[in-house]
């Protein structure tokens, strides 16, 4: 199965709705660049949000990413409304196979 993960921090606090832009803004910039066609259309598309404690544990996220060679995007809140400006908001891999990959998350929580 493939999926993409998205990890949002618990701090600072955001409503549900400023949480559901975020992942969607991340989820947009990790798949801009993949050709998602094909694997959506034999595949379907899922999403899992995870969370993750702060801003700090988001960051060793993106590093952690980075470091082992995962496609990801990370999004920065302007901070026109509920956060400072340039937050870190979320946190998106690019296409993920579950049964391959999906071990290296399993210490996150889903989004609550």
């Amino acid at each position: 199965m493939l999926v993409q993960y998205v990890f949002v921090p618990k701090k600072p606090k955001m409503s549900p709705g400023k949480i559901a832009s975020q992942v969607a803004h991340a989820t947009y910039l990790a798949l801009k660049n993949e050709n998602t066609d094909e694997w959506e259309d034999r595949y379907g598309m899922c999403v899992i949000v995870l969370q993750v404690k702060n801003q700090t544990e988001l960051i060793n996220v993106k590093h952690y990413l980075e470091q082992e060679r995962f496609e990801h995007a990370s999004y920065n809140d302007e901070g026109y409304t509920e956060v400072p400006p340039f937050t870190m908001t979320a946190v998106a891999t690019g296409i993920v196979d579950k049964d391959k990959d999906g071990w290296r998350f399993k210490q996150f929580e889903l989004y609550k």
